[in-house]
């Protein structure tokens, strides 16, 4: 299945099951709690997040043990992926958020995880590298610490390199993912 086919599936978000639905002409992923073995109609809990608001997809580990009423015993192994994206919050303020998909079937997992890549890959208008100023004034003298505890571990997750230059950080130190040097 390509990019350009809608894809749908029935996965498990937070122990419920959810209809997933990604729609790649309107470039739109869509979750809603599914009412049965069928995928539904979405619901007046159904959440979207359109494509350019991904950040990044990762496939996670999880393992076949889970905790039921303090019992630890063994289930069916599942697989699972993470959408890391951001959501509008209110005075244009924006809030990092994400939520993890589970199944039972591997290929399934994967055909998910390549398609939002590519999908992701195919963002025209995603910066791949950024000059960052960071006001030395700014967040009460806190510019810095602010950009590295918040900003930096954003620009980190969606492969985003970065050349900062601020008050303690001299102009021409280039930073990557997870450190600078000079």
């Amino acid at each position: 299945m390509g990019a350009a086919e809608p894809l749908s599936s029935v996965l498990w978000v937070k122990q419920r099951l959810c209809a997933v639905s990604l729609d790649p002409a309107r470039a739109l992923l869509s979750w809603w709690r599914s009412r049965g073995p069928g995928a539904g109609v979405p619901g007046a809990d159904a959440c979207s997040v359109p494509v350019s608001e991904i950040i990044t997809v990762e496939e996670q580990d999880v393992h076949g043990k889970r905790s039921a009423s303090g019992k630890w015993q063994k289930m069916e192994r599942l697989y699972a992926f993470t959408v890391h994206y951001v959501q509008r919050a209110r005075q244009h303020r924006w809030k990092w958020t994400k939520v993890t998909f589970c199944c039972a079937d591997e290929q399934l997992c994967h055909l998910w995880l390549q398609t939002l890549r590519e999908l992701l890959e195919n963002l025209t208008s995603r910066p791949k590298h950024l000059l960052v100023f960071i006001n030395p004034f700014g967040g009460k003298g806190q510019g810095k610490r602010i950009y590295e505890r918040k900003v930096a571990p954003l620009f980190a997750l969606a492969s985003v390199t970065t050349e900062v230059i601020g008050s303690s950080v001299s102009a021409g130190t280039a930073c990557s993912a997870s450190s600078c040097t000079a």
